[in-house]
């Protein structure tokens, strides 16, 4: 495809509504489908729910060899609040850059994905092994596309994966996890002017939020060289009907994000406690813990050789790179869980610091640039 190919099919893809809530992906799925089609690329729809379709794509050698994985998440976050200067889809194209939601996060790295393997065709590639496409739903809350496709086996097969997320063409080999615990506490509702009579699950609730920020898990002693030290910081918190009513239920909703060193299940667990050792004070105190997501943190060695691989392909495009980390969480994070396990890198175009923002944009040179590394990672990796 020439440049006025490329860039018109970003503006298809971004022009697509496949806001997430409620997702929509299916459209997006459909017209890279419609793409690969029209150049003989093997593809299959995998139906997540209604309306919501991951894609996967195909291109294989004659030989057998290694399998390289691609992916890329087709949902985009809601435009938010903030007036923009630019149609959030009307995907415009203005010196240079390709403005709209999605246009970072992440529908220019998705694109890159899908052009790299057409043109990878049109030159007669791979001669040997396979470059599967994984294009999945609702990255954007949750990973649910992603632990679809690999609790249903299409990742097991793969012997690398390139993450098409945001990094400016930067290579991160690691990323935090997410753990998301909702603590809710019951009590028992009463007039505001007998709150003797009620059980206050607000009073209940700050006591255990307070106990949990007074010791944050003993983070203070975790630190990864890539991704620094955990996170963790209370968001949400939702309880009380009216003034004069001693609320009967409170909810408070908490971020964390680990590295590799951690243990989710353990964090749960040091949650609990801090409940039980709460009712010494409170012994009429109930509480439970849900779980609203939970993502494995990601790292794969620098050491590795297909890291080093596409450290030469990246150095001899675009110059000295060094590798890194981010804070926030991918697909990775599911696509881990695969019966075999195999390096993850993340890769692609555009800053990350302008996801989920107003106006979003993309430089067009940069996301071209992608689909050319991509291609050149393929051919050094199949040959």
């Amino acid at each position: 495809m020439d440049r006025e190919q490329a860039i018109s099919f970003l503006q298809e893809i971004i022009q697509i509504k496949s806001v997430n809530p409620p997702g929509n992906e299916t459209e997006v799925a459909l017209k890279i489908q419609a793409l690969f089609n029209q150049h003989g690329i093997e593809t299959e729809l995998v139906e997540y729910d209604e309306n919501r379709t991951n894609l996967i794509a195909r291109l294989m050698g004659e030989n057998s060899g290694p399998v390289l994985g691609l992916t890329g998440h087709m949902d985009v976050v809601p435009t938010g609040e903030i007036e923009w200067e630019h149609d959030p889809f009307g995907a415009e194209e203005v010196n240079g850059n390709i403005y709209g939601r999605g246009a970072v996060d992440m529908k220019s790295g998705l694109a890159a994905c899908a052009l790299s393997m057409v043109s990878l065709k049109e030159q007669g590639f791979p001669k040997r092994g396979e470059i599967i496409l994984l294009a999945t739903v609702g990255e954007e809350a949750g990973a649910v596309g992603a632990r679809q496709l690999t609790e249903k086996g299409y990742a097991d097969h793969l012997d690398a994966l390139i993450i098409a997320e945001p990094t400016n063409n930067q290579i991160k080999i690691a990323h935090k996890g997410a753990l998301w615990p909702q603590i809710v506490t019951y009590g028992k509702t009463s007039h505001g002017s007998m709150p003797e009579v009620g059980v206050n699950a607000v009073v209940h609730m700050n006591e255990i939020i307070q106990r949990i920020l007074d010791n944050p898990f003993h983070f203070e002693d975790e630190e990864d060289p890539l991704l620094g030290r955990p996170s963790f910081s209370v968001n949400v918190i939702q309880g009380g009907s009216n003034t004069n009513v001693v609320p009967d239920q409170c909810s408070a909703n908490i971020d964390i994000r680990t590295i590799p060193s951690l243990d989710h299940q353990q964090i749960i667990q040091q949650i609990e406690q801090v409940i039980e050792r709460t009712k010494e004070k409170y012994p009429e105190l109930k509480a439970k813990v849900r779980i609203l997501n939970d993502q494995a943190p990601v790292k794969t060695s620098g050491d590795d050789p297909f890291v080093k691989l596409v450290q030469s392909v990246v150095k001899a495009a675009d110059g000295p790179i060094e590798l890194g980390g981010m804070t926030g969480y991918t697909d990775g994070s599911q696509f881990v869980s695969a019966k075999k396990k195999f390096p993850i890198i993340i890769l692609g175009p555009g800053e990350t610091s302008l996801a989920h923002q107003p106006d979003e944009f993309v430089e067009i040179d940069k996301y071209l640039n992608t689909v050319h590394l991509y291609q050149e990672i393929a051919k050094k990796f199949l040959t």
